[in-house]
């Protein structure tokens, strides 16, 4: 339902967030580990990614879902490119996702499967454009259920728009500015706060590899993002302000048959709009995530 990282994973060469769900693929993206690569792409037409995050909350867009426990979330994206040239438009792709969220325990369940930990299923399919050599542009439309009945069905469509500044500044530096906009869908549950909304996300994501020319680089990185729209947050412009340090190493040892494997872990911490503290006074929430992808 509160689904975040939609293809910031197509953005972050180093962030391991899924295609659908910002956190963070990642994807992000995200939801916030953000987002959602812009390394050198495979030479296969088909290529994807399968992992899981684990968090401390189901917080997407500084919606606080679920916050106790931990949470898992699952995810697959697959990329078919039908183009690929050397002039404005470099490549062309089809996208395809899936997502979840399982929870450690059944709070948000619904009397259709009381104390139901499968809290949140996701699927799509979109587009994506790379251009001008240094841009990327993505569509995504997005439907999403509850299996353990804590909401009703909805979906959404955005679009991202991010630029790869890799090497314009410095050596295995780069700033990763995106902008997410997106649509509430209307449905029997909202995306955010309010149906048939509108919701901005401008990020960047300031990142340096060490150890570049080794086996097993280090990528650091501070995820800077802010969650925007008047009716998307009822009535609050903006939603929420995030931030906070992601950390990316790939796992060496594995052996390349089986992929190429990347452990990531991040912190985000989130000032929310009155309309989205969770209980109490209390506007300030912390996001842990630990991630664990596999690119084919």
């Amino acid at each position: 339902m509160y689904l975040h990282r939609l293809l910031l994973s197509s953005f972050f060469a180093t962030a391991t967030v899924a295609t659908l769900h910002a956190g963070t693929k990642p994807a992000a993206a995200p939801e916030d580990s953000a987002p959602p690569s812009l390394a050198a792409a495979p030479s296969s037409l088909i290529t994807g990614d399968i992992g899981i995050t684990l968090a401390n909350e189901y917080n997407t867009r500084g919606v606080i879902v679920q916050d106790q426990g931990v949470t898992f979330q699952p995810y697959l994206n697959l990329s078919a490119k039908f183009y690929e040239g050397q002039g404005l438009i470099q490549s062309a792709s089809l996208l395809f996702g899936l997502w979840a969220d399982v929870s450690s325990n059944g709070n948000v369940s619904g009397p259709g499967n009381p104390g139901g930990k499968f809290t949140e299923f996701d699927y799509g399919g979109g587009l994506s454009v790379s251009f001008a050599k240094r841009w990327t542009f993505s569509t995504f439309l997005n439907s999403w259920t509850s299996p353990a009945d804590g909401y009703g069905d909805g979906q959404w469509i955005n679009g991202t728009l991010s630029f790869n500044d890799d090497g314009l500044l410095a050596e295995h530096f780069s700033i990763k500015p995106y902008l997410l906009v997106l649509r509430d869908l209307g449905g029997d549950a909202a995306t955010g706060l309010e149906r048939s909304a509108w919701y901005f996300e401008p990020g960047i994501r300031p990142n340096y590899t060490f150890f570049a020319d080794t086996a097993t680089p280090l990528n650091v990185a501070l995820l800077v993002k802010a969650g925007l729209g008047s009716e998307f947050y009822a009535g609050k412009s903006v939603g929420y302000v995030a931030a906070g340090p992601q950390l990316s190493v790939p796992l060496a040892f594995v052996d390349p048959s089986l992929g190429k494997w990347t452990a990531s872990t991040g912190y985000l911490y989130y000032r929310l709009a009155e309309t989205l503290k969770p209980s109490g006074d209390d506007r300030n929430e912390s996001l842990f995530t630990f991630n664990l992808n596999v690119n084919f």
